[in-house]
């Protein structure tokens, strides 16, 4: 069996895959087949099976446009499968792939710079997941990095310029794994998946894939149940003390099923995909054990790509939020905060998908808003009992209303107390309810369940995850703002 069919029958349900254009003879077999009955294209190049030859490159970028093409047409993800031609053993040097035509290929409209211009604008409207298997390079490369989700084995590489040309250009001597292997990458968060194998590559791809498949809640369900959420052991009281946000995560999402990505790149922030009751959701949490979950340029944009693929999945997200605000000082400013939190913010308005924003103990000032607070249209904004919520911490309250002039001093105290108690907030409608962590699972689905009846016309069963997009109305209002729900 060849290499390619091999790959084939693990990424595909079984004798589903047919090749499209099979005429022409390429370096790539492309063609399209069911994943969990999901329709997917796919563009693979043959790895072993095929030696590099000059001939089929100009064949090769016409046969990946086309598929491209055609898979926007028919509105289908996309899975693109990179690894090295021929003998793995024959090395990596530049001059493997140097041809007597390599200047066509480069400024040709039909070359290697449309097959770029094609997958971004592809991956402008459709899901797109790319898998690295051995090594790869330049242009080669750089169309992988359109995906909203990029997969990587340990035998896998992704370099700007290979090891010889770093060598000839800049003369530093660097061996692949630490130019560019996936430790390097997964910890700059350019991959954001790592494997042992393809195998558990493949099935990992089929599962995210198949999420998009899945519906949310049109009634309470009952699924798997992780352990009890016990907020004395997993959570502590103090807002100021670390812990870690993975136990939380992993007690509210179904047993076995999260997939954490980038985990990684900016761990001040955990972002994954799992399901609730057997109903696929991205799930986003601060985590306290970080930088005490204060959000930095890094971890907004790796939230950004989180956002985005939920809204591709076309599926909810759940924020749990625990965190300060963006990081200060020298350091974050010099770093581009500001330019991070705008495309924060910005994702969070391109997307449509419904959101739920979960206080867990502290959501302060900007922090509050980069978890899809107030004014980004959550269907729902919980808080658990001993959540702080304002714009200032306790601590810092307390501090201001010592300095305080005593015409201020009421106002500051009145503050400083509801900071500290979500049931005023919710009594004022500025909480939709507050809820024993004990319960999240139940008030997840059902809110969400709420809102699809809500969305749903009349007599007929509620749609997929998808929210309006926003109409035009007066300046900083949207009109498709669900009403925060008192507890039903």
């Amino acid at each position: 069996m060849s290499i390619a069919a091999a790959r084939t029958g693990l990424i595909f349900d079984a004798e589903t895959f047919t090749e499209t254009q099979p005429s022409i003879e390429s370096h790539f077999i492309c063609g399209k087949g069911l994943i969990d009955s999901l329709t997917v294209f796919l563009i693979m190049n043959r790895g072993r099976d095929c030696e590099f030859e000059d001939r089929l490159q100009r064949n090769t970028a016409l046969h990946i446009t086309r598929t491209i093409e055609q898979a926007a047409q028919e509105e289908a993800p996309l899975l693109y499968v990179q690894d090295q031609l021929g003998d793995p053993e024959g090395g990596f040097d530049t001059t493997r792939v140097v041809t007597a035509d390599l200047s066509t290929l480069l400024l040709s409209p039909s070359g290697m710079g449309r097959v770029s211009a094609c997958l971004a604008r592809f991956a402008q409207q459709h899901l797109m997941v790319s898998a690295i298997l051995g090594p790869t390079s330049g242009p080669l490369a750089l169309p992988l990095m359109l995906a909203d989700l990029v997969m990587m084995t340990r035998k896998g590489a992704l370099c700007m310029g290979r090891p010889d040309m770093v060598r000839a250009m800049l003369g530093q001597d660097c061996d692949l794994q630490s130019l560019g292997g996936p430790q390097v990458h997964s910890e700059a968060g350019s991959v954001q998946l790592v494997f042992d194998d393809e195998q558990a590559l493949f099935a990992c791809a089929r599962k995210l894939i198949s999420l998009g498949r899945r519906q949310v809640p049109r009634r309470r369900a009952r699924g798997p149940r992780p352990r009890p959420l016990h907020i004395g052991r997993l959570i502590p009281r103090d807002p100021g003390r670390p812990y870690d946000a993975h136990s939380l995560i992993e007690a509210v999402a179904d047993a076995h099923s999260l997939v954490e990505i980038s985990p990684h790149h900016a761990p001040e922030v955990l972002t994954g995909f799992a399901t609730v009751g057997k109903h696929p959701m991205a799930l986003i949490a601060n985590n306290p054990r970080h930088q005490s979950g204060a959000i930095q340029g890094p971890s907004a944009r790796k939230m950004v790509r989180a956002i985005r693929l939920a809204d591709k999945l076309r599926i909810p997200i759940v924020f749990f939020a625990d965190v300060p605000g963006f990081m200060i000082g020298r350091e974050a400013e010099r770093s581009g905060i500001f330019s991070a939190a705008a495309e924060l913010f910005s994702a969070h308005v391109r997307s449509t998908v419904p959101k739920i924003l979960i206080v867990v103990r502290k959501a302060y000032t900007g922090g509050l808003y980069a978890m899809h607070g107030p004014g980004f249209d959550p269907v729902a904004i919980l808080a658990y009992p001993h959540a702080n919520i304002g714009v200032f911490g306790v601590k810092t309250m307390e501090a201001i209303l010592e300095s305080a002039p005593p015409e201020k001093r009421q106002v500051v105290e009145l503050l400083r107390r509801e900071i500290s108690a979500p049931a005023r907030l919710a009594e004022k409608g500025l909480v939709t309810e507050v809820i024993d962590p004990a319960d999240t699972r139940e008030r997840i689905l059902h809110h969400l369940a709420l809102f699809l009846a809500a969305e749903a016309p009349s007599g007929q069963p509620a749609a997929p995850a998808r929210k309006s997009a926003p109409r035009s109305g007066p300046i900083g209002v949207s009109k498709v703002s669900a009403p925060l729900r008192k507890r039903a």
